[in-house]
């Protein structure tokens, strides 16, 4: 059931956003980049340092890259008006891609409920016109965002436990390190996330679902009242995914068990993490530029089991 649970958050992300995929090269394995590295050609290639979500597309996209500059204005003002409408919720415009049909917009909440997301905004090319009438998100995908969102706010203590653990591996490790924030801002939106890791809740987590919908008829309600409508005793690990994502610092260096067992390992024996089901990705130095993803072949994840539980 988890690894389906897990399938099916990768399936409905490629579908809009490229991600989740090992998307295979045409490149020559014997080319190289400036640093040297075979098989990571820059056209194809960025370091994770640098990238931040140029070169990444949709398919069929290309009529409305043409005409960004057209359309932007009044396709982040029909956005904001939407989310703000049916989400109860600030945002802030980062990116625009060109999809078959008009745009998908990369935003981020403003206040205290923070996460990042997508929205499909339709152009009529024949009219030029935005379809506002017509502006839609993929289903659950904005509802993931806020519910990862308060589970952040209302766990707080929690995740400042894992994001100091994580800062505490990358300082003395000194291997590995995190994407950048643009890269996040501009092609991320996979709901509460950070340079390197991000959440995504279930639709059928029944644990949070009561703060959302308090916090749906009453976007002001107090942190204290959201806590308390949270349900600990429905909470289901397998609905609540965290999915860690470390890169090699090195260039030239591959990712290796040496580097990836004390990680998981860290993660494994500390019970102060907050509670649900971790899956902990090393990568090498490198991004795919069009899938906004570091996933290849010689990535190493948990050989097989789904995750690690934290309950």
């Amino acid at each position: 059931m988890v690894g389906k649970r897990m399938m099916m958050i990768c399936f409905a992300s490629t579908l809009l956003l490229g991600g989740c995929l090992n998307i295979p090269t045409k490149n020559s394995p014997n080319a190289e980049n400036e640093d040297g590295v075979k098989g990571r050609p820059s056209d194809f290639y960025e370091s994770v340092l640098t990238y931040t979500g140029d070169g990444y597309f949709l398919p069929y996209g290309g009529k409305a890259e043409k005409a960004e500059d057209q359309y932007r204005d009044e396709v982040e003002k029909a956005t904001k008006e939407y989310i703000k409408r049916e989400y109860k919720t600030d945002i802030e415009v980062h990116n625009l891609v060109g999809n078959q049909d008009g745009y998908t917009v990369f935003f981020e909440s403003k206040g205290r409920l923070h996460f990042y997301s997508t929205a499909i905004v339709p152009i009529d090319f024949r009219e030029k016109r935005v379809k506002e009438e017509s502006i839609w998100t993929q289903e659950d995908e904005v509802e993931k965002g806020l519910r990862t969102a308060l589970y952040a706010y209302i766990k707080e203590d929690e995740f400042n436990v894992l994001d100091n653990q994580i800062q505490e591996i990358v300082d003395t490790n000194g291997e590995v390190v995190g994407t950048t924030v643009e890269a996040i801002q501009n092609v991320g939106g996979d709901a509460y996330e950070t340079p390197y890791y991000f959440v995504q809740s279930l639709s059928d987590d029944e644990a949070i679902e009561p703060v959302y919908d308090l916090y749906m008829n009453n976007p002001d309600a107090s942190k204290e009242e959201l806590m308390d409508a949270y349900q600990e005793d429905l909470f289901d690990p397998a609905d609540l995914s965290f999915v860690i994502n470390l890169y090699m610092k090195d260039p030239k260096k591959e990712p290796v068990q040496e580097v990836y067992n004390p990680i998981m390992i860290a993660f494994e024996e500390n019970d102060d993490l907050p509670k649900g089901n971790y899956t902990i990705n090393l990568h090498d130095h490198y991004v795919i530029k069009k899938a906004g993803s570091g996933n290849k072949k010689n990535s190493l994840s948990q050989d097989g089991r789904y995750g690690i539980f934290k309950r």
